[in-house]
C-alpha cells in the first residue's frame, strides 16, 4: 500500500510541474489542478469518495462568496436574469438534448430527458472563479452567466427528484415535490435569521478579542453551518452558503470576510479541480480518443448555439449573447452526481456514461480558454463593438490621474476643466444615457456603478492621485467612500455634500468636504460685491 504522505507529496509535485510552465504563458491554474489528478489517478488508487467531500467543500466557499458580492437587493434586481434566462435554458438545452440521446441513442425519453438536463449543467466553479478573478461579473454577460448558474444550481434538485421516482416506482411524486419545496423555503426563512442575527453576532464577538486567528474560526462556522442547514433541509451544500454570503453582504464585516477566506477557498478549489482529473481512464480516452472529442466539440457547439438564440431575443446585444453562450458551453461539476446515479442504478450503457464523463472534464478544460479568449471569440461572430461595449468598464492603466464619480452637470464640467489643463482623468456613471453623451463630446466617461468595489478596482485606484465624487445620494456616497478607502487609505477624496447634517458621515482625515451651499452662497456673495451698475443695467466682471 502507497503511503498517504507519498501520494500528497506527489499531488504538489505534479501540480508545480504543470502550474509553473503554465504560468509562463498565461495558462490558468485549474488546467494544471485537472491534469495532476488525471496523472494521479491512473498512477495510485485513491479513496475518490473522501475526496470528492473535501473538494465539494471548494464549491461552497467560492458560492459563499459569490453571495457577499449580491445582497438581497441586487439578486431581487437580478429575477430576469436568474428566473427567466435560467429556467429557459435548463428548459430548452435539456429538451433539445433529451430528443438527440432518445433518437440517436434510443435511450427511454425520460432517461434522455435527464442526460439532457445533465448536460445542460454548467461549471459553477470554474466560470464564476474566473469571472471573479478578470473582474467581469459585473458586466452584462458576468450577470447574465451568474444568473444562468444560480438558477443551474437549483434545477439539480428536481433532476435527481426525477432519478429517485424513476427508480423507486412507489415513491409518491406529490410528497417529494412537496417535501423539497418546504425544504426550500425552510431554509430562506432558517438562513435569514441566522445570517441577519447569529452569524454578526458570533462574528463581532470574534473580532472583539483581536485575534485573527478566532476571527477565522467564526468565518470558516459561518460558511460550514450555513452549508449544513442547506444540506439538512434536503438541499445542496452551496446554495445554504451562496444564501448566507448574501445576507452577511449587508453587514459591516463583508469585506474581512472576503479577505479572510481567500486562501481557504483557492485551496479547496484545487483540491476540487484534482478531483475532476481523477475521474480521467487514460486507457479509455486512447481507445476512444476520436469520439469523444466529436462529441465535446459537438455538445458544446450545440449547447452555445442553444443559449446564443435563446438569449439573443431577450438581450438587447448580440455581443453579449455571444459571450454568455461560450462561457456557459461547458458540462458543470453537478453533472458527475447525475452521472454517477444513472450509473449507479445501471440507467445507461456504461460505456456511453464513461464517454459523458470525460466529454464533461474536456468541456471544462476548455473552458478557462474561452473565458480568457472571450473578445476575440466575440470578435469572429461579431464585428460591431460599438453597440454596447464602448460602455462597459474597462480597466485603467493610467498612473497619477484623478477619478471623477458621477458624471452630471457638474462631473462634466470638472471633466472639461481637467482636458483643458491636460490632465488625466477617468469618469464613471451608472446612467448609459449620461455616459453616451459623454463620449460624444469625447470626454474620458466609462459605464459602471462605482458602488461596486470590483468595478472601483478597474479605475486602478491604487495609483489615483485623488476622486472627486459629485454624487449627492447619501448612502451611496458613503458606501463609495468606505471602498475607495479599502482599496487605497491613503486616497485623497473631495466630496460634495448638500449640508452640514452629511458631513457627520465622513470623519475620514482623506476626505475634503465640499459644502455644495455654503459653496454657493459665498460665491453669489463674491460677485454681487464685483457688480457693477451701468445704466442701471447689473454687469459681472
Amino acid at each position: 500500500m502507497v503511503s498517504p504522505l507519498l501520494i500528497v507529496i506527489a499531488v504538489f509535485f505534479l501540480a508545480l510541474l504543470f502550474n509553473i510552465p503554465f504560468a509562463r504563458f498565461k495558462i490558468p491554474p485549474i488546467i494544471g489542478y485537472i491534469f495532476t489528478g488525471v496523472i494521479v489517478a491512473n498512477i495510485f488508487h485513491l479513496d475518490k469518495e473522501h475526496i470528492d467531500e473535501i473538494a465539494e467543500l471548494g464549491i461552497v466557499f467560492l458560492m459563499f462568496m459569490i453571495g457577499l458580492e449580491f445582497s438581497p437587493a441586487k439578486l431581487k434586481s437580478m429575477k430576469k436574469e436568474v428566473f427567466g434566462f435560467g429556467f429557459a435554458e435548463m428548459a430548452i438545452v435539456s429538451g433539445l438534448f433529451g430528443v438527440f440521446f432518445y433518437l440517436v441513442f434510443k435511450i427511454d425519453i425520460k432517461i434522455s430527458l435527464i442526460i439532457g438536463s445533465a448536460i445542460a449543467l454548467s461549471s459553477t466553479a470554474i466560470v464564476l472563479k474566473l469571472l471573479n478573478e478578470n473582474r467581469e461579473i459585473a458586466k452584462p454577460y458576468g450577470r447574465n452567466s451568474l444568473g444562468i448558474l444560480l438558477f443551474q444550481d437549483i434545477a439539480v434538485i428536481p433532476v435527481l427528484i426525477a432519478i429517485s421516482i424513476i427508480v423507486n416506482k412507489d415513491a409518491n411524486l406529490s410528497e417529494l415535490i412537496l417535501k423539497t419545496l418546504g425544504g426550500f423555503f425552510a431554509l430562506i426563512v432558517f438562513i435569514w435569521v441566522y445570517g441577519k442575527f447569529i452569524a454578526p453576532f458570533v462574528i463581532s464577538q470574534a473580532t472583539k478579542t483581536h485575534s485573527d486567528e478566532i476571527f477565522m474560526s467564526s468565518v470558516l462556522l459561518t460558511v460550514l453551518t450555513a452549508a449544513a442547514i442547506a444540506h439538512f433541509f434536503g438541499l445542496s451544500y452551496s446554495l445554504g452558503a451562496f444564501l448566507a454570503g448574501m445576507i452577511l453582504s449587508e453587514t459591516k464585516y463583508k469585506y474581512q470576510i472576503e479577505a479572510a477566506l481567500v486562501p481557504f477557498r483557492d485551496l479547496l478549489l484545487g483540491i476540487f479541480f484534482l478531483s475532476i482529473g481523477l475521474m480521467i481512464d487514460l486507457k479509455f480516452v486512447f481507445y476512444n480518443f476520436f469520439s469523444i472529442l466529436l462529441m465535446t466539440l459537438g455538445f458544446m457547439a450545440f449547447k452555445a448555439g442553444i443559449i446564443f438564440s435563446m438569449l439573443n431575443i431577450f438581450v438587447r446585444h448580440k455581443r453579449v449573447a455571444i459571450k454568455s453562450a461560450f462561457i456557459l458551453s461547458q458540462i458543470g461539476e453537478f453533472s458527475f452526481v447525475i452521472f454517477a446515479l444513472l450509473g449507479k442504478y445501471s440507467l445507461v450503457n456504461e460505456v456511453l456514461l464513461q464517454k459523458l464523463i470525460v466529454v464533461a472534464v474536456i468541456s471544462m478544460v476548455f473552458t478557462p480558454f474561452i473565458i480568457k479568449y472571450i473578445y476575440k471569440i466575440a470578435d469572429i461572430f461579431d464585428k460591431d463593438i460599438q453597440n454596447f461595449e464602448e460602455y462597459e468598464i474597462k480597466a485603467a492603466f493610467v498612473k497619477g490621474h484623478i477619478i471623477i464619480i458621477g458624471y452630471d452637470k457638474i462631473g462634466s464640467r470638472v471633466a472639461k476643466k481637467l482636458t483643458q489643463l491636460k490632465i488625466p482623468y477617468i469618469a464613471i456613471d451608472k446612467q448609459i444615457e449620461l455616459v453616451k453623451k459623454g463620449l460624444q463630446r469625447g470626454d474620458n466617461v466609462m459605464f459602471g456603478n462605482a458602488a461596486d468595489k470590483h468595478i472601483l478596482s478597474e479605475l486602478n485606484v491604487k495609483d489615483a492621485a485623488s476622486v472627486i465624487i459629485t454624487t449627492l445620494n447619501e448612502e451611496h456616497t458613503e458606501l463609495i467612500t468606505q471602498n475607495l478607502l479599502e482599496l487605497n487609505k491613503n486616497l485623497n477624496i473631495i466630496l460634495l455634500v448638500e449640508d452640514d447634517i452629511q458631513k457627520e458621515f465622513f470623519t475620514s482625515e482623506n476626505i475634503c468636504i465640499v459644502d455644495k451651499a455654503k459653496e454657493l452662497a459665498e460665491k453669489l456673495i463674491e460677485l454681487a460685491m464685483k457688480c457693477e451698475i451701468v445704466n442701471n443695467n447689473k454687469k459681472l466682471v
